[in-house]
């Protein structure tokens, strides 16, 4: 738990000095992944291990990825010219099959793990499927609608806080 709470704290710092505002929503999105992963496991009468642990802290790097993924690309779309709400439209869905991928690929050894696997490598399948799936809509559904909500009404916005 310990290195849990150290890891989080140093990428919830890394990603709100680095990316400024946008870092602030991602750590948002974060804390509702684990929250969110949290509750799911508890609704499912499951015992966090340390292998479960584990998966979490796993699956927290890859949500972080996903994050950095989009937000290089709406930096990349800013430094082409267009314009912040359309950069931010343009790096969910240019991202999105890279994240996408990686996810999969990450479920499906989850599953066979799942599947094959006993005791603790069973416990670290499960806590891995599932903050998969809560990281996939966290990442993807939550990150873009708070950015939604924070820059999509603004018709004149000049740039990005990123």
């Amino acid at each position: 738990m310990t290195a849990l709470i150290v890891g989080m704290t140093g990428v919830f710092l890394f990603m709100a000095i680095y990316y400024k505002t946008f870092g602030l929503v991602a750590d948002l999105v974060l804390l509702a992944n684990v929250v969110l992963l949290a509750a799911l496991l508890s609704m499912m009468h499951q015992v966090l291990s340390l292998p479960g642990i584990a998966g979490i802290i796993l699956t927290v790097g890859m949500a972080v990825d996903a994050n950095v993924l989009i937000y290089e690309r709406i930096r990349e779309e800013v430094r082409k010219g267009v314009s912040p709400q359309a950069a931010i439209r343009a790096g969910f869905e240019k991202a999105f099959s890279a994240i996408a991928d990686s996810n999969i690929t990450t479920l499906i050894a989850g599953v066979v793990l799942w599947v094959f696997g006993t005791g603790p490598i069973r416990g670290f399948a499960i806590v891995l499927t599932f903050d998969i799936a809560t990281s996939m809509f966290t990442s993807l559904m939550g990150s873009r609608a708070l950015l939604t909500l924070m820059y999509g009404g603004r018709r004149k916005l000049a740039r990005l806080s990123i």
